[in-house]
């Protein structure tokens, strides 16, 4: 009678009891998880494939990792413990998938403690494609411009090509890889360094860690200047004669360095004619000679030839 009477209790207003024990553990876990502590973690996101089939769409390259639990079993826990990957090694052909993100804890956790881990995003929507590789020429890129009087000549590059491996449909509309800009500005010689080539699809990767060694050849700018209105000296004329013939002014195209030939003026002797020779009086036809520093290069010059009637001077 007593065991039944105690049944009758226990299952007295049964609905009601139900509904506060529920209430109770709910209360219980919320007060359980109210008293838990969390860590936040930015974690890079890393992909595992077969080196077959690579991601063709742009993905996070860092989750956010919330990791709950005793505050004890959460202080051990650094962000290099924490790793966060999607494999993708398991598929076998090119396509549209949804891919979880899964997270794993190392280091000095103890894994027997109840913790909770949460990553945001949990998973995405990846295509992946067929890997394609393919060579391609290097193209450096230049900026800038040499000092006034210097000019860029040429330049060599090391690698001249490079591989670029990535989703098959990206691969094949690479024709070529191009420099970050090597600034000419203000140079007056050779000179040489590093550059990196320009990749703005992270899902690309470049051979020769990305970067070339590259030589720039800088040379003095060649110019050319027309000097006229000239007088053309008559050199080594026995004083005993004169010329009687009016000799036309002198014109000349001279070619140099620009830094050189800018600063120069014509000089007495640029064209002259050499009259050592003449022993008497007549005329003579006689060849227009050029002087001009060293480096300085006569393009035409006029006139080529003059003609002196040459007399004695009266005692």
């Amino acid at each position: 009678m007593k065991l039944k009477n105690l049944t009758d209790k226990l299952l007295e207003n049964w609905p009601a009891k139900i509904v506060c024990l529920t209430l109770s553990l709910l209360l219980f876990m919320f007060y359980r998880m109210s008293t838990l502590e969390q860590r936040v973690f930015s974690i890079p996101l890393k992909v595992q494939t077969n080196g077959d089939l690579v991601p063709a769409v742009p993905y996070p390259r860092t989750v956010t990792v919330r990791v709950r639990g005793e505050m004890d079993v959460l202080y051990p826990v650094e962000e290099k413990d924490i790793s966060a990957f999607f494999d993708l090694s398991h598929l076998e052909h090119e396509g549209e998938f949804r891919i979880p993100i899964q997270v794993s804890i190392s280091g000095s956790i103890n894994h027997d403690e109840a913790f909770e881990i949460m990553v945001e995003p949990a998973e995405f929507v990846m295509r992946v494609e067929n890997r394609a590789v393919k060579k391609v020429p290097v193209l450096p890129s230049f900026t800038g411009y040499p000092e006034s009087g210097y000019e860029f000549d040429g330049y060599m590059i090391n690698p001249v090509s490079v591989e670029v491996s990535g989703p098959r449909s990206f691969i094949s509309k690479i024709d070529d890889m191009v420099t970050q800009p090597i600034d000419l500005s203000g140079r007056n010689a050779n000179f040489e360094g590093f550059s990196g080539i320009v990749n703005r699809n992270p899902l690309i990767t470049v051979s020769s860690g990305g970067t070339v060694e590259y030589r720039v050849i800088i040379i003095n700018k060649i110019i050319t200047r027309i000097f006229s209105d000239f007088d053309i000296s008559v050199n080594g004329l026995d004083p005993h004669f004169s010329i009687e013939t009016i000799i036309d002014p002198g014109r000349i195209e001279i070619r140099g360095k620009q830094i050189e030939l800018e600063e120069w003026n014509i000089t007495e002797n640029a064209l002259y004619i050499n009259a050592k020779n003449i022993d008497r009086i007549g005329v003579y036809s006689l060849p227009v000679m050029v002087s001009l520093p060293e480096g300085f290069e006569a393009v035409n010059y006029s006139p080529q030839e003059v003609q002196l009637t040459v007399s004695r001077k009266p005692l």
